[in-house]
């Protein structure tokens, strides 16, 4: 599995510090997701639905790497959000509905600050995720900045992915 090279992870999280637009800033965070897959490794790629009506920051394809995710979903979603407040219960349920909309099972937010609520209680956006485990088996697990900054290799994050998928079904959908 590959190591990951701290400059450019340090790199990628400047540029969503210190974006030039609001624009710049996503795709910061969106090639920083990329480059943190492709070590797992995944095939990583942005995209559009067909009627520009949601649009993916990332859709994997897993490439089943015996250290990374094997045995795991083909496809899932990837949402970055480089947000200075938590991700709230609207952009988490917008993002379910088009893992949902995809007929996929699976999906990574990418939330710099985690999402709103409290775990241990399933409040605000935390419920969601419970919800969508329980009524359509979706799987999403959330990746905060600071979980990013102490990965060291693809291996290492293909791990904390799975802690975090066996953390979910364990706790009924809490997802921290």
């Amino acid at each position: 599995m590959a190591e990951y090279d701290r400059a450019v992870i340090r790199g990628h999280l400047a540029n969503v510090d210190n974006p030039p637009t609001h624009a710049a800033k996503g795709k910061a965070f969106e090639e920083l997701a990329c480059y943190l897959l492709n070590g797992v490794p995944v095939t990583a790629r942005n995209a559009l639905s067909t009627f520009a009506a949601e649009e993916i920051d990332v859709a994997c394809r897993n490439d089943s790497h015996p250290k990374g995710l094997a045995n795991w979903v083909d496809f899932f979603l990837v949402e970055c959000k480089g947000w200075a407040d938590a991700v709230n219960s609207e952009q988490v349920a917008w993002f379910l509905t088009k893992i949902r909309h995809r007929g996929l099972r699976f999906g990574i937010l990418i939330a710099a600050n985690g999402i709103t609520g409290e775990p241990e209680h399933l409040t605000c956006a935390y419920s969601l995720v419970s919800f969508e485990l329980a009524t359509f088996g979706i799987r999403m697990v959330i990746i905060t900045r600071a979980e990013i900054e102490a990965l060291t290799c693809g291996e290492q994050f293909a791990q904390l992915v799975i802690e975090k998928v066996c953390t979910l079904h364990a706790t009924g959908g809490r997802c921290f």
